[in-house]
């Protein structure tokens, strides 16, 4: 089993909270699309976030991107 993980916050050099969301990694195929639900955002917040994948005993996948952003409506 793998895991979609997003780390965010209000800091992008403090992404303390954390959501992940089980994923299947398909060998065919060149990308995966991960779907991980982010609950209890505040509303007009800018938060910053990065996406990595793990297997299921905690270890990193190696595929963690660079920190980026996004604002709640």
């Amino acid at each position: 089993m793998h895991y979609g993980v997003v780390h965010y916050g209000t800091d992008p050099h403090n992404l303390i909270q954390t959501a992940k969301s089980p994923v299947r990694l398909n060998p065919d195929h060149s990308s995966t699309v991960f779907r991980v639900r982010l609950d209890n955002l505040k509303p007009q917040t800018a938060y910053d976030y990065t996406v990595d994948s793990m297997q299921a005993n905690g270890k990193s996948d190696g595929g963690k991107s660079s920190v980026n952003h996004f604002t709640t409506p």
